[in-house]
Formats: structure tokens, C-alpha cells, sequence
């Protein structure tokens, strides 16, 4: 999980999340998809209303009750293990990663694993932690290895044979709140902060006008598209 992601995992209806949603949906192709690190299933259930043949897999056990609570009544395959280990031998059109790959000691053979399982012209689309310098005790906290430079992502995934068609920077609003965190050594907001429905509002205008159209020099995460 991303960092924010972390700080209002169960608050999916904040701006943030819906937002990073639309963001990712609109790189989606038709056809298959794999949500890696599904959590509690509600992207799943967002590929599934839009007429995707969806599988899920998540390590927690909690996130996986969870899911397949809410995943009744739609057509999303839900699978209770460790993504590299769960011998997963079907092809897919799509595979999400959001806020997954910063947690994987070997992100070099996350990568391979999932190009192997991509059809061909099939699409990787991740959201990942940005910014190497803003790496602090709070990412060792929540089992982040690393940050990523822009550039070090792009390498990676054209190593590992991707064709990088889409690469931005993502949530400049963020940078301070991490910022602030690295200094400190303690998160500056609350979960609760964010319930507040006129500070959601605003925030979700300024991210449909401004972050999810525009292409900016900097920002908390990196969201990507490649292809195989």
C-alpha cells in the first residue's frame, strides 16, 4: 500500500482513493485482470462493474474475509495467498499493482513474474511510493523497502521487458505531509481529519481538475502503464 494509502486504508471513500481509482481505471484494457494486494476488494468490485473478468489475491487473511463479503454477487475470483507463491498459471490481459511493489524485498522478479503471466500486449498498471530522499522510518514502519525515482522505475520495468507507455507523478499535495513526516518521525494528520465531507469535497475537485489531467514535474506517487 502506498502512503497515504497506509494513513486511511478503510476510509475508501475519501478523495484520495477514489481519485487514484479513476486514475487507474481509465489504463485498464478489456479482458482480464489481476489485482495483486486486492485489500478489502473494492477496486476489484469497480474492474468487476465494468464488465472485467477479475481475480484477487491478498496475503491477509482479515482483507480477504472482507472482500469476499463484499465481492458476493459479482464475478471476481478471490484467492488468500502470497502473489509469488501462489503458482498462479492463468495469462491475463491486465495486472494491477497499487501500492504493492515498494513492499517486495526483489521488486526485479516481481516484475518477470508478472510479465510471464501478461498476454501478449497485456499491461502492468502500478501506483508506487515516490521520492527515495523522503524515505524514513515511517516507510520501514509500514514495510516499504524503498522509494522510487522516476527514473529508476522506468529502468526497472523496461529491464524486465515492458514497453513503459505511461509514467506520471502523482498527489503533489502529499510531498508535504511526508515531508513533514520524515522530520518528525511522526505522521502530522489523522484518519479522522479526513472524514470531514467540506475538506473531502475540495480535494476531490482539485485532484478531477487539476492532478488526474494534468502531467506535473513532481508528486507524492508514481502511477505507470506498461505493456508486454
Amino acid at each position: 500500500m502506498s502512503d497515504q494509502d497506509y494513513l486511511w486504508e478503510l476510509n475508501e471513500d475519501d478523495f484520495w482513493h477514489a481519485n487514484k481509482d479513476k486514475v487507474l481505471l481509465k489504463l485498464v484494457k478489456k479482458g482480464t485482470v489481476l489485482d495483486i494486494g486486492g485489500g478489502t476488494g473494492s477496486f476489484s468490485i469497480k474492474l468487476a462493474k465494468l464488465g472485467l473478468d477479475v481475480t484477487y489475491v491478498d496475503t491477509s487473511e482479515k482483507y480477504y474475509k472482507i472482500a469476499m463479503a463484499r465481492a458476493k454477487g459479482y464475478k471476481i475470483k478471490l484467492i488468500n495467498g502470497d502473489f509469488l507463491s501462489s503458482k498462479i498459471e492463468s495469462k491475463f490481459d491486465n495486472v494491477i499493482i497499487s501500492g504493492f511493489i515498494e513492499h517486495i524485498y526483489d521488486d526485479i522478479a516481481l516484475l518477470k513474474n508478472i510479465y510471464s503471466i501478461l498476454k501478449p500486449g497485456g499491461r502492468i498498471i502500478l501506483l508506487t511510493s515516490a521520492y527515495p530522499f523522503l524515505y524514513s522510518n515511517f516507510d520501514r514502519s509500514v514495510g516499504h523497502y524503498r522509494r522510487y525515482s522516476k527514473l529508476e522505475l522506468y529502468n526497472k520495468m523496461q529491464s524486465t521487458g515492458f514497453n513503459v507507455r505511461f509514467l506520471k507523478y502523482w498527489d503533489v499535495l502529499g510531498i508535504p505531509v511526508l515531508f513533514l513526516t520524515k522530520l518528525t518521525g511522526k505522521v502530522p494528520i489523522d484518519s479522522g481529519s479526513l472524514n470531514n465531507k467540506f475538506l473531502n469535497k475540495l480535494l476531490d475537485k482539485w485532484f478531477i481538475l487539476f492532478e488526474n489531467k494534468m502531467i506535473l514535474p513532481f508528486g507524492l506517487d508514481l502511477i505507470a502503464m506498461a505493456e508486454k
